[in-house]
């Protein structure tokens, strides 16, 4: 780290920097490459070297509200990701409980595709190029993973014909739609459209557990139209079991997971209404920055912070003052784990940023580092126990 660095980082935690600054700070947070492999030892000397200049070997949270991103951000810059819980950051020595030589890898680029006529293809196992042709439309796979979708021309019959996108536990994926729209799964969700979405005035999907959305803008041709310019923008409506979200073009987040209370949608970018499907109807307009959410007995809008909505998308767990329980409802997704609780559960709630492309082992040695939880590994059993 250059000296540029570091005192760019005490400025930033010292609550001085310009708009631009923190700007770069928070793009570190979250874009740096956290692929670095570095020796523990160097790791500590860079640690000693940065923590020697800032306050305190102890600092509370809520007095120094700088110190939970500039942490991350030294750590990123460092190769791995800190963690926290909620009232203090530590820094130091931790105890941390022997883990078995038992580990798990982090999830993959892999998903299953149902066709109309319920052939199943598993997608990381299909090579690149073509692999299916059905109502005139031809299916193929990239050299970089993603499933894409060319109308060769309309269907005879015009009947609606669906396909469905599904990641098991570990597995993420993305695919773009027929009409340009480009969808990323992640973990234990599923995506079912109809492969003539183009043709149709309504674009729908339907969304079961967590994607982001980037929607290409569509018109509806009017009669005597030359060109699609002349229609009217044609809607894209995503519905889950308590939300439906309509827009025009946009970039957006959905997070309907059936093991979750809330669902979220946050919009990134563009105009959405979201409107709720419970015993009782809310609906509202969002703008960027915003994140509707429904659960059984209520509707919120709220402000929230975009890059940790999404981080996941950009290979980031950021948890917002979460308690243990839906941490590992996240890791238990993303590293196809079951997790047992032994004992009382922790109370705590964490804050922080973790890489996803870490071994499990390496994530609860982080998790650990809090003092407040530890944990046994045995094959795909996550044992959680509150210290």
């Amino acid at each position: 780290m250059s000296e540029q660095e570091r005192e760019l980082l005490i400025k930033y935690n010292a609550g001085k920097c310009t708009e631009a600054e923190k700007a770069a700070v928070e793009k570190w947070l979250f874009e740096f490459d956290t692929s670095a492999d570095l020796s523990a030892e160097r790791i500590a000397e860079i640690k000693a070297e940065v923590f020697s200049q800032l306050p305190g070997p102890v600092v509370k949270i809520r007095k120094f509200s700088y110190w939970p991103r500039i942490a991350a951000a030294i750590a990123l810059m460092l190769g791995f990701i800190y963690f926290f819980k909620a009232d203090y950051f530590p820094v130091g020595n931790h105890r941390l409980s022997s883990l078995s030589n038992d580990d798990v890898l982090p999830g993959r680029n892999s998903a299953t595709l149902t066709l109309a006529n319920g052939k199943k293809i598993v997608l990381s196992d299909a090579h690149k190029g073509e692999l299916a042709s059905e109502s005139g439309v031809v299916i193929s796979k990239t050299a970089d993973g993603q499933i894409i979708y060319n109308v060769t021309q309309a269907s005879s019959s015009g009947a609606a014909t669906y396909n469905t996108l599904s990641t098991a536990n570990g597995e993420t994926f993305q695919v773009r739609l027929p009409d340009g729209s480009l969808v990323v799964l992640n973990a234990a969700s599923s995506l079912t459209y109809p492969t003539n979405i183009n043709l149709v005035n309504e674009r729908k999907v339907k969304l079961g557990g967590e994607a982001y959305f980037e929607v290409a803008k569509a018109m509806i041709k009017v009669e005597g139209a030359t060109n699609n310019v002349a229609g009217k923008r044609k809607p894209f409506i995503v519905e889950t079991d308590r939300q439906q979200v309509e827009v025009l073009g946009t970039q957006f987040n959905v997070n309907s997971y059936a093991d979750e209370l809330d669902t979220k949608t946050t919009l990134v970018e563009g105009v959405v209404k979201v409107a709720s499907l419970g015993t009782v109807k809310y609906s509202s307009v969002l703008k960027p920055g915003q994140q509707a959410l429904s659960r059984p007995d209520g509707f919120l809008v709220k402000e929230v912070n975009i890059t940790q909505a999404i981080a996941w998308k950009n290979g980031t767990f950021d948890f917002d003052n979460e308690d243990i329980q839906s941490v590992m409802r996240k890791i238990s997704r993303w590293y196809n784990v079951e997790v047992e609780f032994e004992g009382n559960v922790s109370r705590e709630r964490f804050n922080g940023a973790l890489s996803r492309k870490k071994n499990i082992s390496q994530m609860l040695k982080m998790l650990e580092s809090t003092g407040v939880v530890h944990f046994k590994i045995e094959g795909r059993r996550i044992i959680v126990i509150n210290n």
